[in-house]
């Protein structure tokens, strides 16, 4: 990847996290969704990079980063703290899909945050996410079938049409979103543990631009919903003719939006 840097720190268990960073000026960390790697943000990045210096975590458990058999949502929220004290005080944090629940928690802490970006948070405000699904694709990535499991997880969690989930198997993104999927479980599981504990997420104080794609999920909706009406310094962002996935389709469109909001404060 020409222009990037490769850095590593190791998080509070000893795991090494380690990111691509590029750019000068402002820190932007960006943590990832499930099922990919911080270089499904590059596009962004690269655009962002103009005007920022831009660390795109690779989560524990691929790319560049280590792993550990313990594993919790703190233990990742650990990790991006880790990442955001060699950024310096005061880096804007992206968050995208299950990156963004750990941004969110990270921020509700106490993390020195000055400015947070969260693209679809799938938190449980009305009901599980994954339910019958996470033992699905647990029991589908047990047998070795890791192609089974992640068409599970993107028709009945995702809610992605069988012709888009055709489509996407005939690009090189899908091979490497199949590699990752033994994370997956895990993260699905840990997502629908926050059932009753979402009180947690209202106490951000950070100013926060909330994106939400036009034709998402609805339950993505209803946790943008969530957090817009209980934060104090939120705003919400809707891209039209998108899901779940704007970052890749549209990577102009997410990184001016970024802009825009850093840019306003």
């Amino acid at each position: 990847m020409q222009g990037a840097l490769f850095k590593h720190t190791t998080s509070a268990d000893g795991t090494p996290i380690g990111w691509r960073q590029l750019g000068t000026g402002p820190a932007i960390v960006i943590a990832h969704g499930a099922i990919s790697t911080g270089e499904q943000w590059l596009p962004v990045a690269q655009i962002l990079a103009e005007h920022y210096t831009v660390m795109l975590v690779d989560r524990r458990g691929r790319g560049l980063s280590g792993d550990a058999a313990d594993y919790d949502l703190s233990t990742e929220v650990a990790d991006l703290d880790a990442v955001l004290a060699a950024a310096g005080p005061g880096a804007a944090v992206i968050g995208h899909s299950y990156g963004a629940i750990i941004a969110a928690a990270a921020a509700a802490a106490g993390a020195d945050i000055s400015a947070l970006i969260l693209y679809e948070p799938p938190l449980p405000v009305v009901d599980l996410i994954a339910g019958d699904a996470c033992t699905s694709c647990a029991a589908a990535v047990a047998a070795g079938e890791h192609e089974r499991a992640l068409s599970i997880m993107l028709t009945d969690i995702v809610n992605m049409d069988e012709p888009d989930l055709a489509d996407l198997r005939q690009t090189p993104m899908w091979e490497r979103m199949v590699d990752l999927v033994p994370t997956l479980p895990r993260e699905l599981r840990a997502i629908d543990g926050l059932v009753g504990d979402l009180d947690r997420f209202t106490t951000i104080q950070q100013r926060t631009l909330l994106l939400l794609g036009e034709t998402t999920a609805q339950y993505q909706v209803d946790a943008t919903r969530f957090l817009v009406e209980r934060l104090p310094a939120a705003t919400r962002v809707e891209i039209p003719e998108q899901a779940h996935f704007a970052h890749v389709a549209v990577p102009g469109t997410v990184a001016d939006a970024v802009r825009s909001f850093l840019g306003g404060a």
